[in-house]
């Protein structure tokens, strides 16, 4: 076996530069142009004055930048690698930014992420990388870092706030009065009134017993401090409509993720142009996607400009909201979003509303056993806030499908919205082979990147705490995609032109 030939103890004749240690087309290089392009005038003046020497915000930039791309979320690592890891050395410029310095720059300075975020969709548009011809957007349900165990009801607190009122009203002031109140029950056990769901509850059990604590030491104020932030709890839930609270994510809401399970969560927004670049996010706490349509649109024309008519918008059914629908397809959008109920049912649900086709010329919908529905009429749907146009068939009684279509009506009748007529037309055209492929693009893209997202990067749950800094950190994420993304294109163009030259030099 020949082995290559090695000596650890040679040195170099002439220093090497630390850049010869990795490629040449190294992602660093591009994560460097984008931190050089940003206004740090902001941050000058922030750190403008007398005192210890801050690190410049374009080293931190780098040093989280190159992190996300390599998948490392900690701020020690990070920090050892501006020791230890040559390309981390290069983008922090031989500087060594403690693990503290990196982790608070992170959370303190979202308009600086946001800033390289702009920059990097600016250098990918002015190079020709973002197609912007056709937009697809997509949502998933990425897991808070809530406590699990740290969640309080409207029940729970109710009864947490009779438990102290009976101390407060009674004013406990000698053994006989607390024997009165108490009973043969010490003071250290939980109100009766709990059930056994919720004495199992380590927060019930810690709110107790501090309950219970300044109860023994006679501190009124104390107690009613507690009953003061258990009021507001109540009061930002009835505020907020919400059943349950989280005391450590209070912005975080229940939402059910594809397994199947409810936790406490964030919905992640993202849109992408046909290269699979993310060119605009968000993180909301609605769980469903019903009103997200408009606003990721409104994103990318925020960053881009207006965008010309005949645009495609391509979504899945649960974005399907008539009003956000019409408002785009004013705007001149061309718009691939199936409705809810846009596909063929099965023979079981055969007279399902899905299976009745409507032709618009006529303003007439048609049964699968070809029977007519005319508009009839139109009335306030006061739930939903809007008008409603009613279609009803005169040929029921006679049909031999009466009792399945009809379920125990005289006549069968469709409640149509009025954008009814726009999802019609797009159900028609999603069932060409144009309108088919075009929809198709979707899972090459939008769903594409946020598998590299939450597989490849490992991004299944947030690190961070409140809505700000998890839109913060979902926007490191979509960065860090993007970088590698665009590095690729760098790399293969550059091949091409290489090769291309080559190949006129050899034919010279």
């Amino acid at each position: 076996m020949v082995y290559v030939n090695t000596d650890k103890n040679q040195t170099y004749l002439v220093p090497q530069k630390i850049t010869d240690l990795f490629s040449k087309d190294h992602v660093c290089y591009l994560i460097e142009q984008i931190a050089e392009s940003i206004d740090y005038s902001k941050f000058d003046v922030k750190y403008d004055g007398a005192g210890r020497p801050a690190y410049h915000p374009r080293i931190l930039i780098k040093l989280i930048l190159i992190a996300g791309v390599d998948n490392v979320m900690s701020s020690r690592r990070i920090a050892k690698n501006a020791q230890e890891n040559v390309v981390y050395i290069y983008l922090a410029e031989k500087t060594q930014p403690d693990f503290r310095t990196i982790c608070n720059f992170k959370k303190n300075n979202p308009e600086l992420i946001n800033e390289a975020s702009f920059q990097l969709s600016k250098f990918a548009y002015e190079h020709g990388m973002i197609d912007l011809s056709h937009l697809m957007i997509d949502g998933t349900i990425i897991k808070s870092s809530a406590n699990g165990d740290r969640i309080l009801d409207k029940e729970t607190l109710k009864k947490l706030s009779n438990y102290i009122d009976n101390f407060l009203q009674k004013s406990i002031k000698v053994d006989e009065e607390e024997d009165k109140i108490y009973g043969d029950r010490a003071m250290h056990e939980l109100p009766e009134d709990l059930n056994d769901s919720e004495k199992r509850r380590p927060i019930v059990r810690k709110i107790v017993d501090e309950i219970n604590k300044n109860m023994n030491e006679g501190k009124k104020a104390n107690v009613e401090q507690i009953k003061k932030e258990l009021q507001n709890i109540e009061q930002t839930m009835e505020e907020r409509g919400l059943k349950k609270y989280s005391l450590t994510d209070p912005d975080a809401r229940f939402m059910l993720n594809k397994k199947g399970k409810i936790e406490l969560s964030y919905n992640a927004q993202i849109v992408t142009d046909k290269n699979g670049l993310i060119i605009a996010d968000d993180v909301v706490q609605q769980a469903d996607d019903t009103h997200q349509l408009v606003p990721g649109i409104k994103q990318v024309e925020q960053k881009f400009g207006k965008l010309p008519e005949g645009t495609k918008v391509s979504a899945d059914a649960g974005y399907a909201n008539g009003e956000q629908m019409e408002i785009l397809d004013k705007k001149g959008f061309d718009l691939y979003v199936p409705g809810k109920n846009s596909k063929p049912e099965t023979r079981d649900k055969k007279f399902a509303k899905a299976n009745f086709f409507y032709d618009e010329q006529k303003d007439i919908y048609t049964c699968p056993e070809n029977k007519i529905l005319k508009n009839v009429g139109k009335y306030f749907h006061k739930q939903q806030q809007r008008q409603m146009i009613i279609y009803q068939c005169q040929n029921c009684p006679t049909c031999n499908h009466n009792d399945t279509c009809c379920k125990n009506k005289k006549y069968r009748v469709i409640h149509a919205i009025p954008q009814d007529r726009l999802l019609n037309k797009i159900k028609e055209k999603l069932q060409t082979a144009y309108g088919k492929e075009t929809y198709k693009l979707r899972k090459q893209t939008v769903e594409r990147s946020f598998a590299d997202i939450k597989e490849n990067k490992k991004f299944r749950s947030f690190l961070t705490r409140g809505i700000q800094k998890v839109k913060t950190e979902f926007k490191l994420a979509c960065i860090t995609h993007n970088l590698v993304i665009i590095n690729n294109i760098i790399k293969k163009k550059t091949k091409t032109n290489q090769q291309n030259t080559s190949f006129l030099a050899n034919t010279c």
